[in-house]
C-alpha cells in the first residue's frame, strides 16, 4: 500500500503489551509495526513493555507513532495491568487493544471503528473471530514487508501448507471498544497474569454489566497470527486454562457481586 493510500484511523489510540521473551515474539512485533505503519495513518500506539530489560528500542524504527513504555517486571506476564495502565494513558473516546501477534483485516478494522464512532448499537467490538496462524516463508515474508495483501488472499480459499485454523472463536486478540465503558465496568482484572482468561472475565463482566458487546461472523473477518514458541506452547496452553476456570467465576457470580467487583476494579481510573 503506498503512502497516499493509507487509511486513516482518525486518531485511534492502540495499545500493545509486550514482552519480548524470544526472537520470534519480536520478530513478530516489528511485522506488526510494520504492518501498521505502511496501512493505516493518524493514530497513536502506545507499546507498553514489561520485562527485566527492554527488548525493544525505538529507535530501531523512528515511528513517530509509537509511544514506547517501559515497566520493569520479570514476573508472570502481566497483560491486564499493563491494558488497564494504556487505557489511563489515552485520551480518545475509543481505545484498540491489538496483540503483538495479530494482523487484522484493513477492511473490517475501519468498519468497526466507524460503528463504535457513528452507529448506536455497540459499545465494544471483537469483531474477528477466526484466527489462522501461519509459520515458514508466509510469516517471514509477511515479517519483512508488513503487506496485507500477500495474506488476504486466503481468506476465501483452502489454506496452504504454512497456515492452519488455530482457532475458531476467540475473544480477545484485537478489542475496541467505548473508553468510558471499559473504565466503568473495571478495565482487565489484574489478578490474570501471563496469557488467557482476561479476555473471557472482561468480555463476561462487560456484557452483564450491561455493555454492548458484538462480534462480526463474515469469514473475511478473520485474523492472521504470527506463529512463534511452539516449544512452550503446552505451558502456555496450562496457564491460560487456569486462568480461563477463574474467568467462569465472572459468569456465576451474583449480580450485586459482580457490580461491587466492577466498582472496585474501576477505582483504578479515577
Amino acid at each position: 500500500m503506498s503512502e497516499n493510500k493509507l487509511i486513516s484511523l482518525g486518531g485511534l489510540e492502540l495499545i500493545i503489551t509486550y514482552r519480548g521473551a524470544t526472537q520470534e515474539r519480536r520478530e513478530n512485533l516489528r511485522g506488526v509495526l510494520r504492518h501498521l505503519h505502511r496501512t493505516y495513518c493518524d493514530y497513536v500506539l502506545y507499546l507498553i513493555e514489561a520485562d527485566s530489560t527492554p527488548t525493544f528500542h525505538w529507535s530501531g524504527l523512528g515511528d513517530e507513532k509509537i509511544r514506547h513504555i517501559f515497566i520493569h517486571d520479570d514476573g508472570p506476564f502481566p497483560k491486564a495491568k499493563l491494558c488497564n495502565l494504556g487505557a489511563r494513558l489515552c485520551t480518545g473516546d475509543i481505545v484498540c487493544f491489538h496483540d503483538a501477534d495479530m494482523i487484522a483485516n484493513p477492511e473490517y478494522m475501519v468498519l468497526s471503528l466507524n460503528s463504535l464512532r457513528s452507529g448506536t448499537a455497540s459499545d465494544a467490538l471483537c469483531p474477528f473471530l477466526r484466527v489462522i496462524n501461519i509459520t515458514g516463508d508466509y510469516r517471514s515474508e509477511f515479517i519483512a514487508s508488513g503487506n496485507y495483501d500477500a495474506l488476504e488472499k486466503h481468506l476465501e480459499s483452502d489454506l496452504p501448507d504454512g497456515m492452519e485454523v488455530l482457532y475458531e472463536n476467540t475473544p480477545g486478540a484485537i478489542v475496541l471498544m467505548k473508553r468510558s465503558e471499559y473504565m466503568r465496568v473495571g478495565g482487565y482484572d489484574p489478578r490474570f497474569t501471563g496469557w488467557g482468561g482476561e479476555d473471557d472475565d472482561l468480555l463476561t463482566r462487560a456484557s452483564r454489566l450491561g455493555v454492548r458487546w458484538h462480534s462480526l461472523q463474515e469469514a473475511r473477518a478473520a485474523l492472521f497470527h504470527l506463529h512463534h514458541d511452539a516449544t512452550s506452547r503446552h505451558d502456555a496452553i496450562a496457564a491460560a486454562q487456569r486462568n480461563r476456570e477463574a474467568a467462569a467465576e465472572t459468569h456465576a457470580m451474583p449480580l450485586a457481586d459482580l457490580e461491587t467487583r466492577a466498582a472496585e476494579l474501576a477505582r483504578y481510573f479515577d
